[in-house]
């Protein structure tokens, strides 16, 4: 009961002090108007997994000498005194965290908390989450749509911090606030009470409750007058006859027909998107007031309109113009910046230099990261940074690589989409500091928990390689525009491609049916080249005589392979031959010259063979599509697993033991998936919509197709970002892999791979 009424102490006094404009005194959750399911961690906060014992540091904090910045440092401290955020250390404290002060602007600093240094978050695992990119808000744009910015303020320090931890997270402020007691730092020591910047878990620990929220402000989806209402998924998949690639591949329907409203939040900023500018706005001042409900703070002073051409988010800028349609870029600011990394280090490069400089490129390479979520044809050539960054570590070869065991084949022969896959962490972790390092300054280094000694580490081969790459796609003196959604005709493209030995061959769609089709044999630069490299090779060639015949541009190229390697390399630039490195480097190049988006697909030898292409490559046109039949007949990317294998259900429910398991529907991906069975208004005077949730123990079945298993599992990562009290199994044809294969690894704990009809093979 203790508990209880000192939360509500707090809540009261927080709101008491608060007027129209300013939480002056801060805020506090009130938790007692969240679901049942999530009030406990409202009031008492999300608990801290420690993975070994707290540290004990106590090094007392350092005097700063300075009577303007020490004055300085003290009206910061103070004011996160006065809003209860820390508290006098009525606890043992175990362990103190330094902190510092580091320029904002000309005259104003931020001071940053250090839980790094007394080793706070060594000591504590964080379990990996989802964030929303820019590709994921595109799906909810159309031409004729809005967008709002909004930003949540003191995003960390809403939300409480367990108490568990409220030990290791001391803080010696004797030496700043009060110089008479500098020999005697204890009488001033403080500990947190909130989620602080600096300490690990805190991202973790905001998004959470962030999508909590969300969940309350996107209410009750039939309820005509919600704002975020919505009545049914419309699904636009390529593959199909009706296949529109001026729309989204899925979306979320208004009763009206139109795209629903949405919200979209990258650790505090917060994009709203609708269909008009009125119910744009309607949607965001919605949001807004949820969360003054539940406690969280509304930055009003951030507030951006109603616009077709906003600023950035998550890094990116989406305009949507009224002649081309909807478009990414990235701001003249960061397009220069992008520019000058990538000169400073190539330059360096060409000179000699072998030993550079760890924490700079970590540096330059969170910033890559953040802006090449735009551009995504240059995601694949960060990985230059990422193996010379890592490269100071044991276990890797000459190239960088980690090194495999003495069981596995390295060759080139041999990669598999899953070669390399723990650089994907990578770009999300680095794109999360970058955007964490915004928050205290833009040129601010923070130095990295895990780095070698000297600082120094070696430049790896393909280095190089990249750095030419990533120059020659920027090569333009202003961002680019990416168009996503244009408004002029846009078609989708279909091709298939596959090359033997001596010869190859490609057959394309055409309007009215008809197939284009392309075959040859191979010189002596191709006869004694790898296998991948004659299938990727043909794929680029087929691709670059559609460019010559002017049929790529504003086009949407499907192009199918029965060589994994080949799709493996054009989305993640994974391969170590420098052949099939350029071989990629030619089709993005393609891709920004012509305007055109290019998906490159693996399928089965079968499908090849039934397709006929297979054939074509060896000069018969009696099978497949040479033969007469229909294009579509082979291209089935909208079908789910129990579509195309019944028996995988029966499958599926003899080893859970749950006979009347069955799939979800597109629909219930959004409420049902996350353990919401529907909802009321609140008891109180306010009316608002809380939802209802399963009980804990239920087990969901996801079964997307394989064009949209992207967006069933960033559901699905939502979900169990919220609670982890319910099992989740998602079955998903190996296609489009590149698309879900990273979401699909962070969410899953342990994975089977089968054929049809097989028993399949269980991975941890």
């Amino acid at each position: 009961m203790s508990v209880e009424i000192h939360a509500l102490a707090n809540v009261m006094w927080h709101a008491t002090e608060a007027d129209w404009f300013e939480y002056k005194r801060g805020s506090q959750l009130h938790y007692f108007r969240f679901p049942p399911l999530y009030q406990k961690i409202a009031r008492d906060g999300v608990r801290v997994f420690f993975e070994k014992e707290g540290p004990s540091s106590k090094r007392r904090q350092r005097q700063i000498d300075d009577p303007v910045l020490r004055e300085k440092v003290r009206k910061k401290l103070q004011k996160v005194i006065d809003r209860g955020y820390i508290v006098e250390a009525g606890i043992s404290l175990k362990s103190l965290i330094k902190f510092f002060p580091v320029p904002k602007g000309d005259d104003d600093i931020r001071i940053v908390y250090d839980a790094t240094a007394n080793e706070l978050n060594e000591a504590v695992w964080v379990p990996s989450f989802w964030l929303p990119t820019v590709e994921t808000m595109l799906r909810s744009l159309e031409p004729d749509s809005y967008m709002l910015d909004r930003d949540i303020g003191e995003q960390f320090l809403n939300f409480p911090l367990h108490e568990t931890v409220w030990a290791y997270t001391g803080l010696d402020l004797g030496p700043i606030t009060d110089e008479s007691s500098s020999d005697d730092s204890s009488s001033r020591w403080y500990h947190w009470v909130r989620c602080l910047m600096g300490f690990s878990p805190s991202p973790y620990i905001a998004v959470k409750m962030t999508l909590i929220c969300e969940e309350m402000a996107r209410g009750d989806r039939h309820d005509l007058d919600n704002p975020f209402h919505w009545a049914h998924i419309r699904l636009n998949m390529p593959g199909t006859p009706d296949y529109n690639p001026t729309q989204p591949w899925i979306s979320k329907l208004r009763q009206d027909g139109r795209v629903a409203a949405d919200v979209f939040t990258f650790v505090d900023d917060e994009r709203v998107t609708g269909p008009d500018e009125d119910l744009t706005w309607k949607a965001g001042h919605h949001l807004a007031c949820i969360q003054a409900y539940l406690g969280i703070q509304d930055a009003a002073r951030k507030l951006r309109r109603c616009s077709k051409t906003p600023g950035a988010w998550a890094g990116s800028v989406v305009h949507i113009l009224s002649e081309i349609g909807v478009c990414v870029l990235t701001s003249p600011e960061k397009w220069e910046k992008l520019k000058g990394i990538l000169e400073k280090w190539l330059t360096r490069i060409e000179r000699g230099d072998k030993e550079l400089d760890h924490k700079e490129l970590l540096k330059d390479r969170g910033f890559l990261v953040y802006v090449t979520r735009t551009y995504p044809a240059m995601v694949p050539y960060l990985k230059g940074f990422h193996l010379t960054i890592e490269s100071w570590r044991g276990g890797r070869d000459k190239d960088g690589w980690k090194l495999k065991s003495s069981t596995s084949d390295a060759s080139e022969e041999q990669e598999t989409p899953l070669a390399h896959e723990d650089f994907d962490e990578v770009f999300e972790a680095a794109a999360l500091e970058h955007k964490l390092q915004e928050e205290l300054d833009e040129e601010k280094e923070v130095s990295p928990c895990y780095a070698p000694a000297d600082g120094v580490t070696e430049s790896v081969p393909r280095f190089r390689d990249d750095l030419i790459a990533l120059t020659n796609l920027s090569n333009f003196e202003s961002p680019p525009l990416r168009v996503v959604r244009g408004k002029v005709v846009f078609t989708a493209l279909y091709g298939f491609g596959d090359a033997s030995k001596k010869g190859f061959g490609s057959t394309t769609s055409r309007e009215g049916g008809k197939v284009h089709y392309r075959i040859g044999v191979w010189g002596k630069d191709a006869e004694d080249e790898s296998s991948n490299y004659r299938e990727l090779r043909n794929l680029v060639e087929a691709a670059e005589e559609e460019a010559r015949k002017g049929n790529l541009s504003n086009t949407e190229f499907f192009l199918f392979t029965d060589n994994l390697t080949a799709e493996s390399c054009f989305h993640k630039g994974n391969s170590s031959s420098k052949l099939l490195h350029e071989l990629v480097l030619r089709l993005r190049i393609l891709e920004v010259q012509h305007s055109v988006i290019i998906h490159v697909i693996h399928v089965s030898g079968k499908r090849m063979m039934a397709q006929g292409t297979d054939a074509c490559s060896r000069g018969s046109f009696l099978e497949g599509v040479m033969a007469g039949e229909d294009m579509f007949s082979f291209i089935d990317l909208s079908k789910d697993a129990i579509e195309r294998q019944p028996s995988v259900l029966d499958w599926i429910r003899s080893w859970t033991g749950i006979d009347d398991l069955s799939p979800l529907s597109v629909d219930e991906w959004f409420d049902k998936g996350h353990g919401v069975t529907g909802g009321a208004p609140s008891e109180d005077s306010h009316g608002i919509w809380i939802p209802h949730h399963k009980r804990a123990g239920n087990t969901h079945l996801w079964t997307p197709p394989p064009a949209i298993a992207d967006v069933a599992l960033e559901e699905l990562l939502k979900a169990r970002h919220k609670r982890h009290d319910t099992s989740h199994i998602i079955v998903i044809p190996r296609l489009m892999t590149p698309r879900w294969r990273r979401l699909f690894n962070k969410a899953l704990a342990t994975w089977k791979s089968a054929a049809a009809g097989g028993h399949g093979k269980e991975t941890a």
